[in-house]
């Protein structure tokens, strides 16, 4: 009876596996975009979208790419990296993100922060004595202003420079005589002067606004970069190199590229109107000052490493940059209902280095209250979502076309989402 027993059980088993085995390697096998709750067939007409818009003529080329839940699911090159030459763009390839950069110099702050090297509610000539006594323009009851220059009601602090209230402004903006002092003297250069040259240069101007009262975003985080030189006592390429690159291993990510990164290097569209934007941040000359808010070029890949660390709670592969609870107040809302120039509005607010978005439906694209957004004037493009453990990234070398991009990978990106997490 016992060899009957197990002649039985084998026939059973044997019978049983082949209706197990294939249930087991359909999961194994199925597609790493459905585990992350995206649907594939939509995630590739983000690709087709993009191919359709270099056969237009609307941008030489671009590297997208797409994560949730900590896993890359989508990330592609199309196009041109230089159309001219005739140069393919990689998924590798190297963009100059401006704006961009901002996050990088922030995260290298809040690190120094945490160590208590950089109180955020310090005067910022606590570190950079040169702008100790900035000044505002005085204004009549009505307003207008008298020529008269006065010391505002305070001095701006660090936080006010995470939070673009300090009082700087960019050159590029709707003219007035401010921003025209801006650009006539190279304040926001950086090929032009060291960062002491600038500074001394900043002093002489007025603020746009008393500290704390206004939002106009800015130069402020380039400042803030000079900020972490003086309190590292290193340049701030390799402040940030040690405090924020080599622990997310971004060894791409630069503020001069050179030698063999130049064929990985990401070229606009000769024919951009917005060529401008290259001439004041050329990337491929040694800068005179690093540009904390604007002077660095990256990959899609390095800065999916920033974001996803970010949307960890402040650790990546083992390594903790932030605190959990640093990055959930550097997170939200620092302003309130504060406006100014170059705020986003639509549902969004701003903390310590992005728009984060506090309301559902006033933006025209999808998201979660508490995700973030920004980008650089030379194209790039990124989104993270806490609430859906998303991030999204388009890296386009097409500065007239910089703001639609975002809009439009959003909507694609959102619709791919399948509803399981």
């Amino acid at each position: 009876m016992r060899h009957l027993a197990l002649r039985l059980f084998t026939v059973t088993a044997l019978a049983v596996t082949p209706i197990l085995a294939p249930a087991w390697a359909q999961d194994a096998a199925q597609a790493p975009q459905a585990r992350a709750g995206l649907e594939s067939a939509k995630l590739t007409k983000i690709v087709d979208w993009l191919k359709a818009d270099v056969d237009k003529g609307r941008i030489p080329g671009a590297v997208v790419l797409v994560a949730r839940n900590g896993q890359i699911v989508l990330h592609e090159a199309v196009g041109w990296a230089d159309k001219e030459k005739k140069v393919p763009m990689r998924k590798d390839s190297i963009h100059p993100i401006a704006s961009s950069t901002k996050l990088i110099t922030t995260v290298a702050a809040l690190r120094l922060f945490e160590a208590n090297k950089l109180p955020l509610m310090a005067p910022i000539a606590s570190f950079l004595p040169e702008l100790k006594d900035l000044k505002i323009e005085r204004r009549d009851a009505a307003g207008a202003a008298t020529g008269e220059m006065v010391a505002p009601p305070r001095q701006p602090t660090v936080h006010d420079l995470m939070t673009h209230r300090a009082g700087f402004t960019y050159f590029f903006f709707p003219p007035n005589a401010l921003r025209t002092k801006y650009k006539e003297q190279g304040i926001d250069r950086i090929d032009n002067m060291s960062a002491g040259e600038m500074l001394q240069k900043l002093a002489g101007l007025p603020l746009a606004f008393p500290p704390g009262s206004s939002f106009e975003y800015s130069i402020a985080t380039d400042i803030l970069g000079h900020i972490i030189e003086r309190v590292t006592g290193k340049p701030l390429d390799a402040a940030l190199k040690e405090l924020v690159l080599d622990p997310l291993k971004m060894n791409a990510t630069t503020f001069h590229v050179q030698g063999a990164q130049m064929e990985r290097f990401a070229r606009p569209l000769a024919t951009d109107p917005d060529m401008w934007v290259f001439d004041w941040l050329n990337v491929t000359k040694a800068p005179k000052r690093f540009s904390g808010g604007a002077g660095m070029a990256s990959t899609a890949a390095d800065y999916n490493r920033l974001l996803q660390m970010l949307l960890n709670g402040g650790t990546l592969d083992g390594q903790r940059l932030l605190s959990p609870m640093t990055v959930r107040w550097a997170m939200a809302d620092h302003i309130g209902t504060m406006r100014g120039a170059a705020h986003p509005g639509d549902g969004y607010s701003w903390n310590l280095f992005n728009p984060v978005r506090v309301a559902e439906g006033a933006p025209f694209f999808p998201g979660s209250v508490g995700d973030i957004f920004w980008g650089g004037i030379t194209g790039p493009r990124y989104f993270m979502d806490p609430k859906e453990k998303l991030v999204g990234i388009v890296f386009v070398q097409g500065p007239s076309v910089r703001a639609a991009y975002h809009a439009e990978l959003r909507s694609m990106v959102y619709a791919a989402l399948s509803g399981k997490k």
